[in-house]
């Protein structure tokens, strides 16, 4: 039922009344039945009429009266938690399986406390908020979501225990669901390591001291591996003690991969850091197929041949032409990105621009120590001056990569793979920084550890599919802007007159955008509740 302005032209006047309709369906379809005419509009105003049927109206209108309530401070909030985020993270959370895997896991451990309910927790707080367990704990009281009220810290460290230990199953079960919804198989793996630091001795054999990626090689660390379908999906997670080379993890990765996901082939990718011609001849010897990115500057056959050989490229989109080279048997392709191009020019000519200045004035003392700078001067005893020669052969880098590969893939497809990877390293930067893996100070069991590690991938996972759902509905959705609008949507528990309601403000920015991607749909906007649907700890925040 709603009210409806009916337009009427009288004697060359257009009128309005107010009607009182109904809809039914009748045969199939909708018909509207007008149950009552409450007279003109002007008449309606004039008269003060209106005001007493909107009030009249209000009284039977549970969510106008609410909110009013609230709008005036009539009602006391009880509560009022974050709830944006909850709705779109389960949502995912429950098309992946997760719900129903952990529930199970769970059920068979017979834990006192909801174990799914406690790893959803620990991976929601990985998404949302940086901080550690203890932390997390306290968090999750101002969250709306159901059975955070029930959980404890004690809960969330046992949970990370047993989490590792089914962690093999829960890969397959993802991976399984994947190949459901983008019915796509892994023959393209692409594969990245970083490591992790601890505040506290460590555990000899399961941490040790190694290259950090931190810059803490002070203290004792783990090296973590990701491997990531070609989608962009991540597909297993892996931890070695901390002084493990990179190149050492590939060929037990690849064999397990292999015999876990029932894999045909895998083609490695990996990035610059990873190659030497040790390491190169290493993964020629095992069979294996791979593209590397290689070291433009540092490696003379890819400065002196690869890049000095002419051809022309061909143009795969915008911002990504390829050129195929060959040196004798080894195959190279060359990426060409014309807009990465034009940042590299104007950041030299900027960088020119600055040592001029600083040339003239006498004062480039300074900009020696900036290898950025330093590399565009000559420094002989008398006197600093700019090296023209650096600085052309420097443009003859600008946009480009170059990548080597033993495989016969075409050289587009090659480009496409290896730009997978820097997806994959952007995603090392959200899983260090949005989901604030690092440091770690768990001290009791290593099993809390790897647990929280892999809560974080699992957090990572639900990243990655969500901006999956986002280029799939062609929808650019900046992840900072979401999370704040998100955040906006709030749980609010009001009490009115002795009872109690559960209501949200209006949706803000593209949370109603997130939520419909997703398949969720907004909460009503006010609801009577009773007093036993309360958090059981809502009257404590």
């Amino acid at each position: 039922m709603f009210v409806r302005l009916k337009r009427v032209v009288y004697r060359g006047k257009l009128r309005h009344y107010v009607q009182l309709v109904k809809s039914a369906r009748e045969n199939g379809r909708v018909k509207q039945h007008v149950v009552a005419s409450l007279g003109r509009l002007d008449d309606l105003k004039e008269t003060g009429e209106l005001e007493r049927i909107i009030k009249g109206l209000l009284k039977h209108s549970d969510t106008l009266r609410v909110l009013k309530a609230h709008e005036d401070g009539a009602g006391r909030v009880v509560s009022d938690r974050v709830w944006g985020p909850v709705i779109v993270v389960e949502q995912l959370w429950k098309e992946l399986g997760l719900f129903d895997l952990l529930r199970s896991l769970g059920e068979h451990k017979r834990f006192e406390f909801d174990f799914e309910r406690a790893v959803f927790a620990i991976v929601l707080q990985r998404i949302l908020i940086q901080g550690s367990d203890r932390a997390g704990a306290k968090w999750i009281r101002t969250v709306h979501a159901e059975g955070f009220d029930r959980l404890h810290l004690p809960h969330f460290y046992r949970a990370l225990t047993y989490l590792w230990q089914k962690k093999e199953e829960i890969e397959l079960s993802l991976y399984e669901r994947g190949k459901d919804l983008f019915n796509e198989g892994l023959d393209l793996a692409f594969f990245d390591t970083t490591s992790t630091y601890f505040e506290g001795k460590g555990w000899p054999g399961f941490t040790a001291l190694g290259m950090s990626k931190d810059h803490r090689p002070d203290h004792p660390q783990l090296v973590i591996g990701v491997v990531m379908r070609r989608d962009g999906i991540p597909v297993s997670c892996e931890i070695w003690p901390g002084n493990t080379s990179d190149m050492s993890t590939l060929v037990p990765v690849i064999e397990r991969l292999k015999g876990r996901f029932k894999i045909r082939k895998i083609v490695l990718v990996c990035d610059r850091g990873m190659v030497s011609k040790a390491n190169l001849e290493r993964l020629t010897k095992t069979g294996y197929e791979y593209i590397v990115g290689m070291k433009m500057r540092r490696m003379l056959e890819v400065r002196d041949h690869v890049l000095a050989k002419p051809g022309r490229f061909r143009v795969v989109k915008h911002n990504l032409h390829v050129k195929e080279v060959w040196v004798e048997d080894r195959r190279y392709v060359v990426c060409f990105n014309p807009e990465r191009a034009e940042k590299d020019r104007r950041d030299r000519e900027s960088i020119v621009e600055m040592l001029k200045k600083k040339l003239s004035s006498g004062g480039v003392g300074s900009l020696l120590n900036n290898r950025g700078y330093r590399r565009f001067l000559k420094a002989p005893k008398e006197r600093a001056s700019i090296d023209e020669e650096k600085v052309k052969e420097d443009a003859t880098y600008d946009g480009k990569f170059v990548l080597r590969t033993t495989t016969t893939l075409p050289a587009t497809e090659v480009a496409e793979a290896y730009k997978h990877l820097n997806a994959l390293e952007r995603l090392w930067r959200e899983l260090k920084s949005v989901l604030e893996m690092r440091p770690i100070f768990h001290h009791r069991k290593k099993q809390n550890i790897t647990g929280h590690i892999f809560g974080s991938f699992l957090a990572l996972y639900l990243t990655c599919f969500l901006k999956a759902k986002f280029a799939a509905a062609k929808e650019k959705v900046e992840w900072g802007d979401m999370l704040r609008d998100l955040s906006a949507l709030t749980a609010i528990h009001l009490e009115v007159n002795g009872e109690y309601y559960l209501m949200r403000p209006p949706l803000r920015g593209c949370a109603g955008r997130v939520l419909q991607i997703v398949g969720a749909r907004a909460p009503a906007v006010a609801e009577r509740i009773k007093l036993d649907e309360l958090p059981a700890d809502a009257f404590q925040v």
